[in-house]
């Protein structure tokens, strides 16, 4: 208990590091989906209090706020439908056999000796960010390497080529490995540490050092190069492994909030608009009218709240690992 309480600090202390010097990362990307879901939803009913509040909706017709709440419970049934039925669809696409199983098995553990090979680590972690902590502790040793490697007068301008390489790379390396090291947080924050890099410019740079000094680049730079570059793809390699991992991982949880919030909403909504059925008016007094009905309707905004919370933290992941190389679609 002491260790998961632990965990939770952990967590929450390296999230509000997050919003406090990064928040459009956490808006989008970092942040719990249930407190930006919370953080919109505190918003909207910020805005039909004030409309309320104010005058603006004296609320005392009782045809539009029908309309109101019809919309509303339509809209959410419409929602939560297509929102459930297109998760299903993408999580039944990995329903396999045994045989299909089989071989994503060996595939998996064939890329996990690719990564023992080129890190020359015989133990490789199961957990994502243990196993990107050995891809990028590896990558620092070679960066190292080349960096403290004799040159000599005549491979000046490559050596300043190579630094500027290692340089951004070593940069990148150090910060992926200051956020997984010290704990296992899952593939979300594993995947999250390495989404800030553009690993096609990473490759390219490579790709030119080898074309512009083919003929005078030193053996030992060329095979330190090609390490490298083996390295790169390992990376980002598992970088979309995970990435998969973590869309069926959010559809999964995005369904099944939808429904656990939808049911409630759905039902409030029912039951405000039959209170509106009576022939001599609602039975409901006035002033409880005007307390009930922004409640209901702010309450009608969760199922959207949670869903632009989820497709925004999905789209962000997508966009910055949309591009293969060799081509890109950034240019930072």
């Amino acid at each position: 208990m002491g260790s998961a309480f632990g965990e939770t600090r952990s967590v929450v202390a390296a999230e509000w590091s997050v919003f406090r010097y990064r928040p459009v990362d956490w808006f989008l990307l970092t942040g719990s989906r249930l407190a930006v879901g919370a953080g919109l939803l505190a918003l909207v009913a910020a805005v039909l209090w004030w409309v309320v509040l104010s005058g603006l909706a004296p609320l005392t017709e009782r045809t539009p706020i029908l309309y109101l709440l019809f919309a509303l419970f339509s809209g959410n049934v419409t929602l939560i439908t297509i929102v459930v039925s297109i998760s299903q669809f993408v999580l039944a696409r990995h329903l396999e056999t045994p045989g299909e199983v089989r071989e994503q098995m060996r595939e998996v553990v064939g890329y996990r000796q690719a990564v023992s090979d080129v890190t020359g680590e015989r133990v490789i972690p199961v957990t994502p960010s243990g196993f990107f902590l050995v891809l990028f502790r590896s990558i620092d040793r070679d960066l190292e390497r080349l960096r403290s490697r004799e040159w000599g007068e005549a491979d000046a301008e490559l050596q300043r080529d190579v630094e500027v390489l290692v340089g951004d790379l070593e940069l990148h390396a150090e910060r992926v490995i200051d956020l997984v090291e010290g704990g296992n947080r899952g593939v979300r924050h594993a995947l999250f540490a390495t989404l800030d890099a553009n690993y096609s410019r990473y490759y390219y740079g490579i790709y030119r050092l080898r074309s512009t000094y083919a003929d005078s680049m030193p053996a030992d730079v060329a095979d330190d190069l090609d390490r490298l570059e083996r390295h790169v793809e390992q990376v980002d390699v598992a970088r979309r492994y995970f990435k998969t991992v973590l869309i069926q991982s959010e559809l999964a949880s995005l369904s099944r909030l939808l429904l656990f919030t939808g049911l409630p909403v759905l039902v409030a909504t029912v039951v405000l608009m039959l209170v509106f059925t009576a022939t001599s008016g609602p039975a409901v007094e006035r002033p409880t009218l005007a307390v009930v009905i922004p409640l209901v309707v702010t309450a009608g905004f969760a199922p959207i709240a949670l869903l632009t919370a989820y497709i925004l933290r999905l789209a962000t992941v997508v966009h910055r690992t949309a591009a293969m190389y060799p081509f890109t679609t950034r240019y930072d």
